[in-house]
């Protein structure tokens, strides 16, 4: 009878937090070990299966084509491990949500005060990442992802779709035209999206040619790249839900003279039974009806 190798599984859950962060030195925080001991145990792991997982850097490290099809293999038993084990730990009065930094910072973590005057007992744990592996379930109850048109959503309810229209502060606007009825070609505008895909897919919906747009900024977040927005540095492309507040307030208004365009959509998954996880998903529901019953 063959015998059957022993892999540490404390090996494989150091490679999976190293994979996620994409640093050793950030894994061996998380993990509460040095990060000489986090590579020892990754070095170990990769000569007993005969493997290079990483493509190490100066400050950082990238999963090899072996590494990312162990990574999508091995990371979903270790998030069902890690939270089973976090389940044992935690009051049923408790919920851990995670959103991209743009949705948590813009929308889910200012209305939280609506949740808690209903739910008064809950305490919501927020975890917030800025581009989440999707395949690879998180170590939570509730989780938010973003799903762009046409992307395969399976398994996810929709929460609010991403439709999209050029916004801009009122100086601005002031600024290039009195009457408020600008072009947008006239207008500079903003970057938060890889590859620009998202005013991409809303110039090729209106029948604008991209590079009629001039860009002088890029931004890695949505946020930041409406808070530059507000600052009057040009027009950025974002939904009613990351931009409720500042619409109310008056600090944006959208461009006038260009529709709203669906280019993507909001979804979740509720990974816990408990309770309050399906309290909380029914609370974004309402939450959801009434910003678009406010925005219309």
């Amino acid at each position: 009878m063959q015998k059957k190798r022993r892999i540490s599984l404390n090996a494989i859950r150091m490679f999976v937090t190293v994979a996620r962060t994409g640093s050793l030195t950030a894994a061996g925080l998380e993990l509460n070990v040095t990060s000489s001991a986090v590579s020892h145990q990754l070095k170990k792991l990769e000569d007993e299966l005969g493997v290079s997982f990483f493509r190490r850097g100066n400050n950082s490290v990238t999963l090899t084509n072996a590494g990312e099809r162990f990574y999508q293999e091995v990371a979903p038993a270790v998030a069902v491990i890690e939270r089973s084990v976090e389940a044992h730990y935690r009051h049923e009065a408790e919920l851990t949500v995670q959103a991209s930094t743009s949705l948590a910072l813009r929308w889910l973590i200012p209305s939280l005060d609506r949740f808690r005057a209903i739910y008064p007992q809950v305490r919501v744990r927020v975890e917030t990442v800025s581009a989440p592996a999707l395949g690879v379930q998180p170590v939570c109850d509730v989780v938010i992802r973003y799903f762009r048109a046409g992307q395969s959503a399976e398994g996810w309810e929709l929460l609010e779709a991403d439709i999209s229209r050029p916004v801009i502060s009122p100086r601005l606007l002031e600024k290039h035209g009195e009457s408020g009825n600008i072009p947008i070609t006239d207008v500079p505008a903003l970057q938060c999206a890889a590859g620009n895909w998202d005013w991409k897919l809303w110039c090729e919906k209106v029948g604008l040619p991209l590079t009629d747009l001039t860009f002088v900024h890029e931004f890695d977040t949505d946020d930041a790249a409406l808070h530059a927005c507000i600052a009057g540095l040009g027009i950025a492309l974002s939904p009613p839900i990351l931009t409720d507040r500042e619409t109310r307030s008056g600090a944006l208004v959208a461009l006038p003279g260009y529709q709203p365009i669906e280019i993507g959509s909001y979804r979740y998954q509720r990974l816990s039974q408990a309770k309050v996880a399906r309290q909380f998903c029914s609370w974004m529901a309402s939450e959801m009806l009434n910003l678009r019953q406010n925005s219309i």
